[in-house]
């Protein structure tokens, strides 16, 4: 049986923009690596003072516990700051602004040799083997390369019909099949 080639239509919206910077993998470990921080920081200063109390405040081992707590501290409030919701919103209003390219109509080809992206003035043809698999979210298809990064997405507003995303999940299931590593990620709904 011949897979069908599904043919999508689309102006990319800022939503998906910014769903796809909020899942991104390094604002993610930037964001555990800062909770990881916090934690340390709290513990660091919880230690000083109950070492302050025990041994009292002329030992010289509490003020280096209390630097290395304050740095901790700023290196965690900086990294939650840059991966908190309104960064990364201020982030995606930027590339918007920058990237007249991203709102121009799209003319998508998903079929089983591969994918072809029409924008005016440009032609891009990609090859299955050029990706590794694709993660789900509520808004969009994302297919990731072989390195794991985020290369290409595919609105599911594009999509006419909810019958559709299903279609176009068998599709790229099947397509992306044959390329080792990965498969397909886990649905995330």
């Amino acid at each position: 049986m011949t897979q069908p080639t599904l043919k999508l239509r689309y102006v990319l919206e800022f939503d998906d923009l910014l769903e796809l910077l909020a899942r991104a993998p390094a604002l993610r470990r930037l964001r555990n690596r800062a909770i990881r921080n916090a934690v340390t920081a709290l513990l660091l200063l919880w230690g000083s003072l109950i070492w302050v109390a025990t041994v009292g405040p002329r030992s010289t081992t509490w003020p280096p516990a209390v630097f290395f707590a304050l740095v901790f501290t700023r290196y965690a409030r900086r990294a939650l700051a840059f991966s908190s919701p309104w960064t990364i919103r201020r982030q995606a209003r930027r590339i918007w602004r920058r990237s007249p390219k991203m709102q121009q109509e799209h003319d998508t080809e998903i079929g089983p040799h591969g994918l072809v992206i029409r924008t005016p003035g440009v032609i891009s043809t990609y090859d299955w083997t050029q990706f590794s698999a694709f993660h789900e979210t509520n808004r969009q298809f994302i297919l990731l390369n072989k390195s794991g990064k985020a290369t290409i997405h595919i609105p599911k507003q594009a999509l006419s019909s909810p019958a559709l995303v299903a279609d176009c999940r068998d599709l790229l299931t099947h397509c992306l099949a044959d390329n080792p590593p990965g498969g397909t990620e886990p649905v995330d709904r």
